[in-house]
């Protein structure tokens, strides 16, 4: 069987190539759309070395169809195929993008830009693109710069200001995602104007919110009147369909999540499941596939729950519980991330563990983390060991000068 059948089985595509000479049937005769769908098939790593195959395979690889098409088949690929997660040190700062399967294994081990590293005080990860900033953080002595990243084909690029820069603010937050529908990568920047009462304005409870879209390499400016937030969560934050969600808390304490649609640019806010206020309650979300799980740890009562979001719709959504465990006294129940099969990840001493969705018991995920930091156990009141994302592999960026 000839190379050319070989490919035929797998790809229907060359069905209408079959007329092509047996002697000129070798892989560099190959049409580029064929090549592409291939090639495609490869991790990124493995990708960005056929560039040195030949020029055509360099100019196919960084070619806007070719950084398309690998992105779409990232986004559809089957579930056998390899996934991963993105790993933050939060003691070193070391990165590495590991399989998410038992145990972890590296795939590889990205580094900042030179320059890069101490603005990542606030960063967030969507299809294969990383956004850093430290703009949201009004004592930082930094510039206020975002930055989206693709840490496999090591470019980046500064984002133009947001209009809302020099806006002193109540509170000040950011979202970034991917948004299938329009191909688009965009950054939410949203802030609560901060007011002097005192001088007697009044307070309209309004926001002020920016879109960045990186198709067009521009902001625009929407305005939300009576938000009645008094502080959203930086750190919780979640994009999925378009729409970015935090955490945040009323005026009158209680807690919700704030959403804000980028295709609708309607904003509002979602109940969360009611819990008693208070220090011992520990809440946070994550994303989870298409949608939200909401965790909720009592330290006084000991008990760990987890909620899925029914989203249909910007106006029409409900709340899942999941699961409710009490966990055994030594694990730690911040939760660090959320592999792609939806299993919350959580530090225990030595290991990092899993709860399985169906049966709701522990399991280990990485027998032993100690090497991967020099801090290995994670002990009440310390940061939490990782920052863990899921990561899809993307070209990205790829023609960033």
């Amino acid at each position: 069987m000839s190379q050319i059948t070989l490919f035929q089985n797998r790809f229907p595509i060359l069905e209408k190539h079959s007329s092509i000479p047996e002697s000129m049937r070798s892989i560099n005769d190959l049409p580029d759309e064929l090549l592409a769908e291939i090639l495609k098939l490869l991790p990124v790593k493995y990708i960005l070395r056929c560039r040195g195959v030949q020029k055509s395979w360099y100019y196919l690889v960084g070619s806007e169809m070719f950084i398309s098409l690998q992105l779409n088949y990232q986004k559809i690929r089957n579930d056998h195929y390899p996934k991963y997660l993105f790993f933050e040190n939060s003691y070193t700062d070391v990165l590495t993008l590991r399989y998410d399967d038992v145990q972890c294994e590296e795939y590889c081990r990205p580094k900042y830009p030179p320059g890069l590293t101490d603005k990542s005080a606030w960063r967030a990860v969507s299809y294969g693109l990383i956004c850093v900033s430290t703009m949201i953080f009004e004592f930082h002595e930094s510039t206020k710069e975002i930055y989206l990243w693709n840490p496999l084909v090591e470019k980046y690029k500064t984002l133009p200001d947001s209009p809302l820069l020099n806006i002193e603010t109540r509170w000040n937050t950011l979202a970034f995602g991917f948004v299938p529908e329009i191909n688009d990568y965009v950054v939410v920047h949203v802030v609560k104007p901060r007011l002097h009462l005192g001088r007697g304005e009044p307070d309209p409870h309004s926001v002020i919110i920016a879109v960045y879209s990186l198709n067009t390499n521009s902001w625009k400016k929407i305005c939300h009147d009576k938000v009645f937030v008094r502080h959203i969560n930086w750190f919780d934050v979640v994009f999925i369909n378009g729409a970015a969600f935090w955490a945040g808390i009323k005026w009158d304490r209680r807690k919700i999540i704030l959403c804000y649609d980028t295709k609708t640019e309607k904003l509002r806010e979602i109940s969360l499941p009611s819990y008693s206020p208070g220090d011992h309650i520990i809440h946070t979300i994550h994303q989870l596939g298409q949608s939200i799980a909401y965790f909720v740890w009592d330290k006084r009562y000991d008990y760990f729950d987890m909620w899925v979001l029914k989203f249909y719709s910007i106006d029409e959504f409900s709340w899942e519980k999941k699961m409710s465990i009490r966990p055994n006294k030594d694990i730690r129940v911040e939760v660090m991330g959320v592999r792609n099969n939806g299993e919350p990840i959580l530090a225990r001493s030595f290991n990092l563990i899993t709860y399985n969705l169906d049966n709701h018991m522990a399991k280990n995920f990485v027998d032993s983390w100690d090497s991967w930091t020099p801090y290995p156990y994670y002990e009440e009141d310390f940061a939490p060991p990782f920052f863990i994302r899921p990561f899809v592999e993307s070209l990205v960026l790829l023609n960033i000068d």
